[in-house]
């Protein structure tokens, strides 16, 4: 139930009983008792009584005539009459100043109620008869007894009623509303109570008509002590609003002393530092703060002015704040500012300043607040430092070297005589130091070339990292461009000194492209693409070494995009043709099969050799498709080669396969595939690789070509001795046959000198039980060399070059003079697996 609801159920419950007992007065009412003496007494009661109250001074309480009128019908005339009496005083009373007419019911049935309760206290004391109310004969304790119960009773239960209806209405706890607003009226009621005894008294000895007839002088009498009391509560405001500007007066003086010393103490304990300053700049008054911020003592500063401790840097832009401030410019001026502390280091401050009036000066004084954000400016700046520089070997980074070429650019743009330049640099094969040495000492051998890029600078040049293996260096101002050359020249030298990383000696080099800025480079962007460009020349150009950008390049570098494109329109359209080059017996001259060669017939460009293509495929990711393509249609073709009618052994096809191929999980799956769908035995394939494999993808490779091994083709190491050698990887795998690079027999003479490569990797063949074949064998000298030195095979210019596949099946029969039908022929479109050479 809420709380509207309570009180509207509350008072119809008090309005029920009430008029009840209201009621119950009139049934019982002794009308015989009612004589002139009572109406005059009703009359007054009803006209004049509820009409007067008398405050009493300093208490929040009045005291009403009309109780003591009520007491006194109770005592004189019975219960009955005081139980009307009060209903009709209140209705009356409650009906001049109520607007809500069911709070005048309320009032007097709950008059009613609590007068007949106090008519029931009375009769449960004892305390009824009317010699004990009127205190005849020896009842005059009862009387006095009765009198203290009627006060008692009428306040407690006319408090009560009003107590639970103002809790109901406000939501507050009864007690509370009962001590709060009704506990200091108990006076009221017993004033009455005993004006009532006193009037009754009175009419026992001078009778009740002479009581009546002094209720005008009771009215007279009121009327001059109600001017008396308003006359001292005039002088009781007037004393209380003297002791309260007495009281303000102290508190403000008060207040004004502890303000004085609150500022005193915040001045002084501030933790920022504070002054007050002189229109000249003269220190007047400093706080402690300001002593621990600059270290200088009071003393010290008041001997001196703010100028002798600013930095000169920052002196003229505060004298111009300063003076802006003085003439009113500006209210108020915060700045950052450098001070000169007294052991001389410099202390980086946030500087608030606005003045003050001053009665004594005709100019106002200044108020300096003065922070230290020393710690600030060194957190902002290693936060600056660390946007701006690699973490690893603390060098600019991309962003900043990036900010730097444009400012150097525009500079250049608008002054020709400032020349900008760029190196690019890329370390050469440094995924191999991570990848065997792990990135710990990658990450030390970068920080290593750091340093030495560093040591080859100028003064004014920066090095940067630009992120992996890559570093820029900026070189602007006057100079000659042959200094550029030589500063790669120096890098170069630096980098063939070998770094001990953690016990490890590792030799680098780097591929350096270098760019002077033309009046073509509009952009910061162009001059990154350029030397990036000249680079990569390096790198093509054998690395460990730099190239010059020059036009050429750039036709180059838009040449190779075009072949990129064409290359990948090539693969799309099976446009790739597969050459074959025969393998011959050493000691019977046989043919013993062939080695297939990607071929590619540009359109514009004519035959391409796999050199000009196949590393531009594993660069952008078309080695997979290309090298499955060339696999598929090399076996389509040489399936029609079974017949053993050509040999007394059926032929063979070497394949080469990139490293890269070997990043496909799905490898040796593809290549079961193709053999599956060409019907290609697969004990006639040779699949070709190279060293590099087991740098790259070590264990990965080594179980791959196992399983290759198990399907039974055979795994050869092509241009052996050329890459990286590891012997381990040779005894760990089923290599079968070790192919010998055409670096190591092009040098053989007649005489039969430049051999000893060969032999020590002939004779290490056979101590692995594995064969040899010769590449690049193109002299009757040389193929006699290698029979003194027992190599099985060879291939070359000498025997034959390489062929169609239409060339290759002509050059089969003039060789076995055998003539052979071929039926009719599909070769299907290929998809991915790789051929060199």
């Amino acid at each position: 139930m809420d709380t509207q609801s309570r009180t509207k159920a509350y008072m119809l419950t008090v309005l029920a009983v009430g008029f009840g007992c209201l009621a119950y007065a009139l049934l019982n009412l002794s009308y015989q008792k009612l004589d002139i003496y009572f109406l005059l007494l009703f009359s007054f009661t009803i006209g004049i009584g509820s009409r007067m109250t008398l405050e009493i001074p300093r208490f929040k309480s009045h005291i009403a005539v009309s109780d003591t009128f009520i007491f006194l019908a109770l005592l004189l005339y019975g219960g009955e009459i005081a139980i009307v009496l009060a209903a009709v005083e209140a209705f009356c009373s409650s009906w001049r100043f109520c607007n809500k007419k069911i709070t005048v019911f309320f009032n007097a049935a709950a008059m009613a109620l609590s007068t007949t309760i106090v008519v029931t206290a009375l009769k449960a004391f004892g305390l009824y008869s009317e010699s004990q109310l009127q205190g005849h004969g020896e009842n005059f304790n009862d009387f006095f007894i009765a009198l203290s119960v009627t006060a008692l009773t009428q306040f407690l239960a006319s408090t009560t009623f009003a107590a639970v209806y103002g809790a109901f209405k406000s939501g507050k706890p009864f007690l509370e509303t009962w001590k709060t607003k009704y506990a200091w009226i108990f006076i009221t009621y017993f004033v009455g109570a005993v004006g009532a005894g006193a009037l009754v008294k009175m009419s026992d000895y001078v009778g009740f008509g002479v009581v009546i007839a002094t209720f005008p002088i009771i009215f007279f009498v009121y009327l001059t002590y109600r001017m008396y009391l308003k006359n001292v509560e005039m002088a009781t405001a007037q004393a209380e609003q003297a002791e309260s500007h007495a009281g303000v007066l102290e508190k403000q003086s008060v207040a004004l002393r502890e303000s004085e010393e609150r500022f005193r103490s915040a001045f002084n304990y501030a933790p920022i530092g504070i002054a007050l300053v002189s229109p000249d700049g003269r220190w007047l008054k400093v706080n402690r703060a300001l002593s621990e911020i600059l270290g200088f003592s009071e003393e010290e500063f008041l001997a001196a002015d703010f100028q002798s401790m600013l930095c000169d840097e920052d002196l003229g832009n505060t004298l111009i704040k300063l003076h802006e401030i003085l003439t009113g410019k500006i209210p108020t001026c915060q700045i950052e500012q450098r001070y000169i502390h007294k052991t001389g280091k410099i202390v980086w401050t946030l500087w608030s300043v606005s003045t003050t009036s001053d009665a004594n000066s005709e100019r106002p004084n200044l108020i300096f607040q003065i922070q230290d954000i020393t710690n600030k400016k060194s957190a902002e700046e290693q936060l600056q430092h660390e946007a701006t520089h690699d973490v690893l070997t603390k060098l600019p980074n991309r962003a900043y070297f990036m900010t730097r070429l444009a400012g150097a650019l525009d500079k250049s743009q608008s002054n020709p005589r400032h020349k900008v330049s760029v190196l690019f640099i890329d370390l050469d094969r440094f995924k191999v130091v991570n990848d065997s040495l792990g990135h710990l000492i990658g990450d030390q051998l970068l920080i290593g070339i750091a340093d030495r890029l560093r040591d080859c600078l100028r003064p004014n040049d920066i090095v940067a990292r630009l992120g992996g293996d890559e570093f820029t260096i900026l070189v602007e101002g006057k100079y000659e461009t042959g200094e550029v050359v030589r500063i790669a020249e120096r890098l170069q030298e630096k980098f063939a000194q070998p770094f001990d990383l953690s016990g490890h000696e590792i030799y680098s080099s780097a591929s350096i492209g270098i760019l002077h800025v033309s009046e073509k480079h509009l952009l910061p962007e162009d001059i990154m693409r350029d030397a990036d460009t000249a680079m990569y020349q390096a790198k093509r150009a054998g690395k460990a070494c730099h190239e010059v950008f020059n036009e050429e390049m750039h036709e180059a570098v838009k040449a190779t995009l075009q072949l990129e494109t064409d290359l990948r329109r090539a693969i799309e359209r099976d446009e790739l043709s597969v050459f074959y080059q025969p393998i011959h017996s050493l000691e019977t001259g046989e043919i013993q099969g062939f080695e297939a060669l990607a071929r590619w017939k540009h359109r514009e460009l004519g035959m391409l050799s796999p050199d000009k293509f196949i590393p531009l495929a594993e660069e952008i990711g078309l080695i997979d498709a290309l090298g499955e393509q060339i696999l598929r249609k090399s076996c389509s073709q040489m399936r029609f080669f079974r017949d053993d009618s050509f040999n007394e052994t059926p032929l063979t096809l070497s394949v080469n396969l990139s490293s890269k191929q070997f990043a496909q999980s799905n490898l040796v799956e593809r290549i079961q595939q193709i053999l599956d769908e060409t019907d290609f035995l697969p004990s006639r394939l040779k699949l070709e690789i190279t060293e590099t494999l087991f740098f790259e993808f070590k264990e990965k490779a080594v179980g791959m070509l196992v399983r290759l091994r198990d399907l039974g083709i055979e795994i050869n190491i092509d241009d052996f001795g050329t890459g990286y050698s590891n012997l381990s990887y040779l005894m760990q795998l089923p290599i079968s046959t070790l192919k010998i690079d055409r670096s190591f027999i092009s040098p053989i003479k007649d005489d039969g000198s430049n051999t000893e490569i060969v032999g020590i990797i002939v004779l290490l063949a056979r101590n692995l039980g594995m064969k040899v074949i010769a590449e690049g064998v193109e002299t009757a000298a040389q193929v006699e060399q290698l029979k003194k030195l027992d190599c099985e095979s060879a291939q070359g210019y000498y025997f034959s070059k390489p062929m169609c596949f239409d060339e290759a099946e002509e050059f089969l029969r003039e060789k076995t003079g055998i003539a052979k039908v071929f039926t009719e022929r599909k070769f299907e479109d290929v998809s991915v697996v790789l051929t060199v050479q």
